[in-house]
């Protein structure tokens, strides 16, 4: 029996370096899945709420992140808990929704009139203390950016206390 080692000349295959290498990819994967598996990279939806006028309260429910292609929810809702007006009109930033591909309003409007930066959609009520609308969309497949919108009750001509919101769009 020899007492020479088959190991004597085999060097060691990698440096510390790429060993380091490897490591944080494998940490920066892992984190990765993490996330998707807790649905932090999927659509998500966010609500903003105000108070508009005396008794007006306006909610809106949106898409805070998406994904090209994806339908998503838009709705605004507008309560008064002594009855709205038989009619309501709703400003819309006009340029937020050239991130969506729409399908329509439901209900649908009775006028629709745009200025430089509102859209005014204006809809029948029948006086019920609440009022919901919802855009039938999805985000168009060649967007890229996402937007920042408001969402206003028009009262007296003018849109009053607007709610901020933001989609932001991931690819």
């Amino acid at each position: 029996m020899t007492t020479m080692s088959t190991f004597h000349n085999v060097q060691e295959a990698g440096s510390r370096r790429s060993l380091l290498w490897r490591r944080l990819g494998v940490g920066a994967l892992t984190v990765l899945v993490a996330a998707g598996l807790f649905g932090l990279l999927g659509d998500q939806t966010a609500v903003v709420e105000a108070r508009s006028g005396d008794s007006l309260h306006l909610r809106v429910t949106y898409a805070s992140s998406a994904r090209p292609g994806q339908d998503v929810p838009f709705e605004i809702e507008v309560s008064d808990p002594a009855g709205l007006a038989p009619q309501i009109t709703l400003a819309l930033t006009a340029d937020y929704l050239d991130i969506y591909e729409t399908q329509g309003w439901y209900p649908a409007t009775t006028d629709e009139t745009r200025d430089d930066e509102w859209l005014y959609l204006t809809f029948a009520t029948q006086e019920q203390p609440t009022m919901t609308v919802g855009f039938d969309a999805y985000i168009q497949p060649n967007s890229v950016r996402g937007r920042q919108g408001q969402v206003a009750v028009v009262v007296d001509g003018v849109p009053r206390d607007p709610v901020s919101f933001r989609t932001q769009l991931f690819p």
